[in-house]
């Protein structure tokens, strides 16, 4: 821009010129040269020494690219080698991207004749991460210390070894590579997932808890609520095994308030409150949780704990009934605690209902149960027995990871990363898997009375074995061996009596 308001100014220098030789200088010129005298006008006088100028400028020009043509070819094979060298560079790096580490390991050893890795630093990380591919920890480690010492790779130097430490189990020094890289720049977020892993892994929860709050304002933490939920859970329970009721209810209330629908937080909350004798408020707790989302250990705090009778528990189960009618659950409960109480005909009509909106195993082991307790039938008995092999799981705690645990966790175990569990029935199960091809999932009552008359009228009563009260003969007797080992089942993998002769 600069130079083109120059070329303006010397074109306007110009024409003033002429104008003002043309209206203000009327004489001749006259030039002696030698003898002679040579007049002209003053335009003409102008003329010739802008055209002479323009005959230098035109002079030095060429004569200066003349002598700058070598130094131009020298740019021009430096450029293409230039171009040549880093586009090796970037196919090893696309390639290494793309699991290629053949093509990988070919540019970079092309490139490393060509640069020199002092003067490009992607070359330690094209190197570093052919390393890791290879699985030479040892050499990618060195590299990333080399790449520490440049200032233009230090995080990455610092991710890298952070990932090693973690490979080798090393939490302090994966801590430490964290912290050094969030002091270079506090808006990695792997630093922060690094350093709350860390607290998490040594069960620091109070520290998990306060590094999380400090981290919120920067933005790097991913899903502050669930995570935090999760910490205060797991610190509500640790002061819950120590009898620190009241630190163990504040921890849980405020994890319910961040999370409405967290079945544990509602159960260790009440938990708490039940140690400081505040049973009326557990109940109300546990109320609220199970009109949104049911659970078993709900129910059981619910009418075990904090009832004293069989009569008492029934009243109470009902009670949930009312406040989340037609759910599973709850006419699960109710089949129990009827069962409990001695009202087998009560027990048998909520399982059944139960069976209708969902055929789980755990219903039909009930039914199992009242059959088992109300009378001698022992045909209904493995008929629901039978029907609890086939029948769909019942719901447990599955972590994001996949992992399936009884009770509820606040670290995976496959990943040992701070995770949510949630409570469901586990879909990819070979239970399941089973349920789907075998059991028909839109049966009733009727179906299963029916069903179970047919299933009574088939089963074959087999004659009990009768045992021969006649001694085993130590002396040889092989015919009585021989009874001996026919009592036994076709499968049993029991040693059979052999005769003690040769």
């Amino acid at each position: 821009m600069i130079r083109f308001i120059c070329y303006i100014c010397l074109i306007l220098f110009v024409i003033y010129s002429f104008i003002n030789v043309y209206y203000f200088s009327s004489r001749d010129i006259s030039i002696i040269l030698g003898n002679h005298v040579y007049q002209t006008s003053s335009i003409m006088a102008l003329s010739l020494i802008y055209v002479l100028l323009l005959a230098v400028i035109l002079i030095i020009s060429v004569l200066r690219f003349f002598f700058s043509c070598p130094s131009i070819l020298m740019k021009i094979f430096h450029k293409y080698s230039h171009n040549k060298k880093y586009s090796a560079l970037s196919t090893g790096l696309i390639a290494l991207a793309a699991q290629d580490i053949v093509l990988a390991r070919k540019m970079s050893s092309a490139v490393s004749n060509k640069i020199s890795p002092d003067n490009e630093s992607l070359i330690h990380l094209l190197e570093s991460q052919i390393a890791l591919a290879d699985e030479q920890h040892f050499t990618a480690r060195e590299k990333f210390e080399t790449m520490l010492k440049i200032p233009e790779t230090q995080e990455l130097a610092l991710y890298g070894l952070y990932h090693d430490s973690c490979r080798i189990g090393d939490l302090k020094s994966a801590k430490y590579y964290a912290e050094k890289a969030m002091k270079i720049s506090p808006n990695l977020s792997w630093c922060s997932e690094a350093i709350l892993q860390y607290y998490v892994s040594v069960k620091e929860w109070s520290n998990a808890i306060n590094f999380l709050n400090h981290q919120k304002n920067n933005g790097c933490i991913k899903q502050y609520n669930s995570k935090k939920s999760i910490l205060l859970i797991a610190r509500s329970l640790e002061n819950l095994s120590v009898d620190n009721a009241s630190y163990a209810y504040k921890d849980a209330i405020e994890s319910l308030k961040l999370c409405n629908d967290s079945i544990i937080s509602s159960i260790v909350a009440a938990k708490a409150l039940i140690l400081k004798n505040k049973k009326g408020k557990a109940e109300a707790i546990l109320e609220q949780m199970w009109t949104i989302n049911p659970h078993p250990d709900i129910a059981h705090i619910y009418t075990t704990v904090l009832s004293k009778n069989p009569s008492e528990r029934l009243k109470r189960a009902l009670k949930l009934e009312n406040l989340n009618k037609n759910n599973v659950e709850s006419l699960i409960i109710v089949a129990k605690a009827a069962l409990e109480e001695g009202n087998a005909n009560q027990a048998h009509k909520k399982a059944m209902l139960a069976i209708e909106q969902e055929p789980r195993k755990k219903i039909f082991l009930i039914l199992a149960e009242i059959a088992q307790t109300t009378s001698d039938d022992l045909e209904s008995v493995i008929y629901w027995t039978q029907k609890a092999l086939y029948a769909k799981p019942d719901p447990i705690w599955i972590s994001e990871d996949g992992y399936l645990s009884e009770k509820w966790l606040p670290v995976s175990p496959i990943s040992n990363k701070l995770c949510c569990f949630f409570w469901k029935i586990p879909t990819n199960s070979p239970e399941y898997i089973s349920y789907q091809r075998s059991f028909k999932s839109s049966s009733n009552s009727e179906d299963y009375a029916t069903d179970l008359q047919l299933f009574k009228q088939k089963a074959i009563k087999k004659p009990k074995p009768k045992f021969n009260n006649n001694p085993i003969d130590h002396n040889g007797n092989n015919a009585s061996i021989r009874e001996i080992n026919a009592l036994r089942q076709p499968d049993d993998p029991g040693v059979k009596i052999q005769s003690l002769e040769k």
